[in-house]
């Protein structure tokens, strides 16, 4: 039977969460212990739509999640008591199955923590506070008698809402509400384990980088200092000077057909003045009196070139507005480019791939609709060309992405160099997520591993060479192990594969399909 289930799309999730709460309940009835299925149910989904989807591997944090925050805030009933029992048999279905791995924690510790928890359970099922919305209105409804499945008596009960007919505690409800606005239980991506460049990949990467080459050379050209125009922009002799040394494509009094545009500030050229930006961003140059300085705690980094990238990496992030001017028409990408930057690189992470173009469509239209409450495939709302604009806006942060050297884009496909991964993970890391790699898995159970080589096919091969080779016999013999008891034919497939018991020449049947995003609960 599987038991991982790690971003796993819910046409995989539910068909499986069914089997097992079959056979807990096959278990429970020959053990003569009585057990609430819809309690599992929840307990089980609640660890896949909210957790890391691991149903083999328990501890008592996880026992407290479910407990004192999931089953307070969702769960609709005025009736708990059959809980604890339910999960205590569940603890020990897990392990009279051999379905609990050799990573959770000992039967007699979860169940220590479930006789800890009771009271506080119970403290918390019965604190209104502590619902979801959801919840609080769906208890009104227990209350008052009403079916919640019955959609007529439903909607007659919203209206009485609406007219004031139903009593409430406002400042409950006032509880609830800023909950629900101030948690958040949408889990972070399962990230690949992806092996980092060597340094010295990356600092060579560094080297050939062309806007870091700029950048760099940008700080040298300020030297002791140059003067800047009273509005605080580069002056047009010093943007001549740049745009010669640095090779940039910027033009200074533009001709159109027999008319020349008169350029009056440097402001008006695009790549010089997202140069000065980025430098300012970066911390290698500062603007003190109306003087354009270097840094000097930067002459280290400078000298550095991997932190010098990693530095102006991270610029990259808050110079929205330098690399998408806003105009009179404008997308909301030059004052979101963090968040847009931020879901294309790790579209480009998680996939391991190149992305698509209408791949990034599709996320380009997803952050319009987030931010500005619209649907972007709704004719109806007439901002095609609105979107037109978000796409030419992502377009200029792809563009200079690339000039970076952290993807490669040719219009129609996207993807992450090696330096652009390295560079990822570094941020990933300042921002506190975990960033595994093969490494760190060496020493994982196998259908952990044989899980994540099966959502990502442009690593399963090294993943599952490396594990076993770690521990050729012991690890051959969990590949075996698994696939005598898995469910999932391409778990199974993986595991003969690499356990001896497959050809080698046989296919394992790794689906590159792209998966479909699972659904809260």
């Amino acid at each position: 039977m599987r038991m991982v289930f790690t971003d796993a799309p819910e046409d995989e999730f539910y068909p499986a969460r069914d089997r097992l709460i079959d056979a807990f309940d096959r278990w429970a009835r020959q053990a003569r212990r009585a057990v609430d299925l819809f309690v599992a149910e929840v307990l089980v989904e609640q660890r896949w739509s909210v957790g890391d989807g691991r149903l083999c591997r328990w501890q008592p944090e996880d026992l407290r999640y479910a407990l004192i925050e999931y089953f307070p805030r969702g769960v609709s009933t005025r009736e708990w008591s059959a809980t604890i029992p339910t999960l205590h048999a569940f603890v020990d279905f897990l392990f009279d199955a051999d379905l609990a791995d050799a990573r959770c924690a000992d039967a007699a510790v979860l169940h220590a923590a479930l006789d800890g928890l009771t009271a506080e359970y119970d403290a918390a099922m019965a604190d209104e506070t502590r619902f979801g919305p959801a919840k609080f209105w769906s208890m009104r409804m227990l209350d008052a008698g009403i079916d919640v499945q019955d959609h007529d008596a439903v909607q007659a009960f919203i209206a009485d809402v609406q007219a004031g007919k139903v009593p409430y505690d406002e400042a409950v409800l006032a509880k609830v509400v800023q909950n629900q606005l101030t948690e958040d239980d949408e889990p972070p991506p399962a990230l690949p384990p992806v092996d980092p460049p060597s340094r010295e990949t990356v600092a060579d990467a560094a080297a050939g980088s062309i806007t870091l080459t700029r950048l760099l050379r940008f700080t040298e050209w300020v030297g002791d200092g140059r003067a800047l125009t009273p509005k605080g922009n580069l002056k047009l002799a010093d943007a001549a000077e740049l745009i010669s040394l640095l090779s940039l494509s910027d033009v200074l009094d533009p001709a159109i057909g027999d008319r020349t545009f008169k350029t009056t500030s440097s402001a008006e050229l695009y790549e010089t003045g997202l140069l000065f930006a980025w430098a300012k961003e970066a911390r290698f140059v500062r603007v003190v009196k109306g003087r354009l300085l270097p840094v000097k705690s930067a002459a280290k980094t400078l000298r550095d070139p991997v932190a010098a990238a990693e530095r102006a990496f991270e610029a990259f992030f808050h110079i929205g507005r330098a690399v998408c001017p806003p105009a009179y028409f404008s997308s909301i990408v030059p004052f979101r480019a963090d968040e847009f930057t931020f879901a294309l690189l790790m579209a480009m992470y998680l996939a391991q791939r190149p992305i698509e173009h209408d791949e990034l469509g599709e996320i380009v239209g997803g952050l319009v609709e987030e931010f500005l409450g619209f649907d972007p495939d709704d004719s109806e709302t007439g901002l095609a060309a609105g979107l037109r604009v978000h796409d030419q806006d992502v377009e200029r942060l792809l563009t200079q992405l690339d000039l970076l050297g952290a993807v490669r884009h040719d219009g129609s496909r996207t993807a992450l160099t090696a330096f652009g991964t390295a560079l990822f993970q570094a941020h990933l890391r300042g921002m506190h997520v975990e960033v595994p790699t093969i490494d760190d898995l060496l020493d994982e159970t196998a259908e952990v591993v044989v899980a994540l080589a099966a959502n990502t096919p442009s690593i399963t091969a090294a993943l599952l060479t490396r594990w076993r080779d770690h521990r050729p016999e012991a690890a051959r013999a969990e590949l075996r192990a698994l696939a005598a008891r898995t469910d999932d034919p391409e778990h199974r497939a993986l595991a003969e594969t690499y356990g001896g018991r497959r050809l080698a020449g046989r296919p394992h049947a790794v689906s590159a399909r792209r998966r479909p995003t699972r659904r809260r609960r």
